[in-house]
């Protein structure tokens, strides 16, 4: 069972849901229930894109606390080191329980073949739980996704880019879809 992404609608919302699949022919997007735990915490930018993924920007040091009784196993987190507001993490993952690993992502430039191969084998790697894949705002996330889909996966382009902003891609798009051509 889903539950809607909102948690109460008001009736403008209702009106706003409603104009939106008027116009779109589409729903409002949903969470899955069992991703509400971590939809619960309130990390900034989260999606979930796949089943057992959950995509984010960067999670408070007391968010990573409880990401292991929302059912998260693993992080995979994008940010280096030197940025501000992270490299803490490492430490934190040990006392919550939780697997973490850091694929630094230095934005466009950390877009290549080898990383985007780097993170289709994390990816690729079978967990018991859910993996939270994080970084500053999820559009290297969302770029990483992206283009794994297309180079990796063989999906079309169009495709490759919907799992893209699905999973938090925005201003890298047009890195992302020049590296496509």
């Amino acid at each position: 069972m889903t539950r809607p992404l909102f948690r109460s609608i008001s009736f403008a919302g209702l009106m706003l849901a409603s104009l939106f699949v008027a116009c779109t022919g589409e729903k409002p997007a949903e969470t899955p229930a069992d991703t509400k735990p971590v939809a619960e915490l309130g990390i900034k930018k989260l999606t979930t894109p796949q089943e057992n993924i959950v995509c984010s920007g960067q999670p408070t040091e007391e968010q990573f606390d409880s990401l292991k009784d929302a059912g998260i196993t693993r992080v995979i987190h994008l940010r280096q080191t030197k940025e501000d507001g992270t490299g803490w993490e490492e430490e934190r993952a040990k006392t919550a329980g939780v697997e973490f690993i850091r694929l630094e992502i230095a934005g466009k430039d950390g877009l290549t073949k080898e990383n985007v191969q780097k993170f289709h084998d994390l990816m690729a790697k079978d967990t018991a739980g859910k993996t939270l894949v994080s970084c500053g705002s999820s559009n290297r996330v969302g770029a990483l996704f992206a283009l794994d889909a297309f180079w990796i996966d063989k999906l079309p382009r169009e495709e490759a880019l919907a799992l893209g902003k699905k999973s938090g891609m925005t201003r890298l798009e047009k890195a992302v879809e020049e590296l496509m051509k």
